[in-house]
């Protein structure tokens, strides 16, 4: 059976891939690795406005909402800031079900199998798994950081990465998101608290080395205690692909670095992608069109063009903050705390979320 389109992947950009291409009438097969969707879950789960915009989700996906974030320099100087717009604690774990059945109910069809490699047959690709070969005429890596689909098309991925360990914690938590910054804390990135509610809370680091340290650290600083084992582990590359696309190859979500540098969220990110993908390949198909140049116009620089500036924004951003000796950042945040809060409560937690 030759179908349109195989994605790799049943996470979030993958699954909201699939059933827009199932929408547009497009025989698609999703291949996940894992049985259980969602598990091992990969991210905090919070989020900005954009999100419920983008996606109808069930009212029993968002766990909290929050207007606020305390920020915490490394001499524990901290100040708080207040969105204009609200942000969401979800479900992470449930979100990655809920788009992976929408994608089922929507005629996409699913295995559990392991992508191995592909490739070309004549105007086709041959999709390899740990249990059988799959033709299709267009192979669609949501198969996130670590991408296969982009070793095998031969595309280069940024060398930037971040390895983030969290666990979910109880104790006495307010309603704000809470970020950590300092060399001691988390290098080059940071460590945050997220309130699912007044007594559990998501917490967790990020770093460029072994996060492992600086996790039990984090937990003794602001629990008191450090024996929590992560339940969310997972690695955030960061950067901008020069090519997301081969001939007859789309990449999307964390497979295509699209992620915010700031944060390292993705869901925002992603959904967005998914829309231009699953556009880019309907039109593929109408003009009989699976080439590299195609692809490149029509899909890579799309998204580019939508989701860049912000990638950029973001960049600087981190490169302003992170490689600023702590002392800066020490002074840094005694002047906002003293001049610019009010500058600063126009943040958008889009920058700071998923």
């Amino acid at each position: 059976m030759l179908y349109d389109a195989i994605i790799v992947g049943g996470a979030l950009s993958g699954s909201r891939t699939g059933e827009l291409l199932a929408r547009k009438g497009k025989n698609v097969l999703l291949i996940e690795e894992h049985s259980n969707i969602g598990i091992p879950c990969k991210c905090t789960g919070l989020v900005s406005w954009r999100t419920p915009e983008m996606v109808d989700l069930p009212k029993e996906l968002i766990v909290n909402k929050l207007d606020k974030g305390k920020f915490y320099s490394p001499d524990g100087t901290s100040f708080e800031l207040k969105s204009k717009k609200t942000a969401y604690v979800l479900d992470r774990t449930g979100l990655d079900r809920f788009l992976f059945n929408e994608a089922v109910k929507s005629g996409v069809d699913t295995i559990t199998e392991r992508f191995e490699s592909f490739k070309r047959n004549n105007d086709h690709l041959e999709v390899k798994t740990n249990k059988e070969i799959y033709q299709t005429k267009v192979l669609i890596g949501a198969d996130g950081a670590n991408s296969l689909v982009a070793q095998n098309a031969g595309l280069e991925m940024p060398k930037d990465i971040f390895v983030g360990l969290q666990t979910t914690a109880s104790g006495n938590f307010e309603q704000f998101a809470e970020l950590w910054f300092g060399k001691n804390t988390a290098p080059n990135f940071f460590a945050w608290v997220v309130p699912e509610n007044e007594e559990l809370a998501r917490i967790g680091i990020a770093t460029p080395t072994s996060p492992k340290p600086y996790y039990e650290r984090f937990l003794e600083t602001r629990l008191q205690h450090n024996g929590l084992k992560p339940d969310v582990a997972g690695i955030i590359r960061s950067g901008i692909m020069k090519d997301t696309v081969a001939d007859n190859v789309l990449l999307v979500g964390d497979a295509a670095c699209q992620v915010k540098p700031f944060s390292g969220g993705g869901i925002t990110y992603g959904l967005v992608a998914a829309q231009v993908c699953a556009d880019a390949v309907g039109q593929a198909f109408e003009e009989n069109r699976f080439d590299y140049q195609f692809f490149k116009r029509n899909y890579d620089l799309e998204w580019k063009k939508i989701l860049v500036p912000g990638i950029k924004k973001g960049m600087m951003m981190r490169k302003m903050l992170y490689l600023f000796p702590d002392p800066q950042i020490n002074l840094m945040f005694k002047m906002v705390k003293l001049f610019g809060r009010k500058a600063l409560n126009s943040l958008d937690f889009d920058l700071l979320s998923g």
